[in-house]
């Protein structure tokens, strides 16, 4: 015969909580975001492009996800992720466009420095770079001690990068889209200079897009751009790759022209670059198309000519010595409250590579 069992009462309070913690043990776990490995195959983990309404994203696949931050959501949180990721030089080696830009690269330690580059802590007494709980901050400053900087001594220093993973190609010879996106703000100093763009190992007049650029500019009159207002989108390598959005002549009215009739550049702004495997290629900020045309990834942008690598390059940066509008001293005490602040850069792919 079956005995019957009476159970000690259990409140209700503790049974829900039992239930819950068994819930607990059966939910999966959050996925973190990742970097990723930069290819279709070996994706990264994180969120899929922003303006989807406006930008067609669909099949895009998140190959490589930088999001600058030592928050949750971080994949570059430190100087160390920094440096696995990323060269403290251009593409050629260089830490100030050759020896155009006044402003030249940081390294945040003597094991990724090249050359005689100036070295945070040992060249510089404030910081380069600096991490946040959602975004880095990059800062211009004076290098060893002076009170004035000058292009032309490229005695002032600043917090740029390029990434150290790199694309085979692009366009048609990639047989892939690109889609690169990076949000940015900045609030910069007269005769800053700025710019997210891609370029090759080789280098003839293109290949090159520069999905934002933008100065610092004193063209007398009170017509300056210290605040960043004004900016440019362009593919370089005319008349062979071009864009269809000239701003040679006037910036704001190109930007008008596009629908952005203010542009504060102290607010976080969007800018993506979309390349395509036909070799055409748009440029949105905010989910504005600002610029598009056709380009090719090869050595002058000639179709046909020698293919050449694709580089991901971030130069937040001042003056430049052959432009005579940046080409200016300026006191240290200038560069007080002024700053370049990234939250992310991804790169995504669509379609199977060639």
């Amino acid at each position: 015969m079956k005995r019957s069992i009476t159970l000690p009462h259990i409140p209700a309070f503790i049974l829900s909580g039992v239930i819950g913690i068994a819930s607990l043990a059966t939910t999966p776990a959050i996925k973190a975001d990742t970097i990723g490995g930069g290819s279709i195959a070996d994706p990264a983990a994180g969120p899929a492009p922003a303006f989807s309404d406006k930008i067609q994203t669909t099949g895009f696949v998140l190959v490589k996800n930088w999001k600058f931050g030592t928050g949750g959501t971080g994949t570059i949180k430190t100087i160390a992720d920094m440096s696995d990721n990323f060269f403290y030089h251009d593409q050629f080696g260089t830490i100030g466009n050759g020896t155009n830009y006044g402003a030249l690269t940081v390294a945040p330690d003597k094991a990724n420095a090249i050359g005689k580059q100036p070295i945070e802590g040992i060249n510089t007494t404030k910081p380069v770079r600096e991490f946040l709980p959602d975004s880095m901050k990059t800062y211009i400053v004076p290098l060893n001690g002076t009170d004035t900087i000058t292009p032309t001594k490229h005695n002032a220093g600043c917090g740029s990068f390029m990434a150290k993973w790199k694309l085979p190609n692009g366009g048609s010879l990639l047989g892939q889209d690109i889609l690169w996106e990076t949000r940015v703000r900045y609030v910069t100093p007269p005769y800053f200079w700025f710019a997210i763009w891609t370029a090759g190992n080789k280098w003839n007049k293109g290949a090159e897009m520069d999905t934002v650029e933008s100065f610092g500019y004193d063209n007398g009159g009170g017509n300056t751009n210290y605040k960043g207002r004004y900016w440019h989108s362009d593919v370089v390598g005319e008349p062979n790759s071009h864009g269809t959005v000239s701003y040679t002549k006037n910036w704001g009215a190109a930007m008008t022209a596009c629908g952005v009739a203010n542009f504060d550049a102290s607010q976080w702004h969007t800018w993506t670059w979309v390349y395509r495997k036909d070799d055409t290629f748009s440029v949105y900020m905010d989910g504005i198309q600002v610029q598009s045309g056709v380009g090719y990834w090869t050595l002058g942008s000639k179709q046909g000519a020698t293919p050449v690598d694709m580089d991901f390059l971030v130069d937040v940066g001042w003056a430049h010595t052959g432009v005579p509008t940046v080409n200016h001293t300026l006191p240290v005490s200038a560069l007080a409250g002024t700053y370049y602040e990234i939250d992310y850069s991804r790169v995504y792919l669509r379609g199977t590579p060639k």
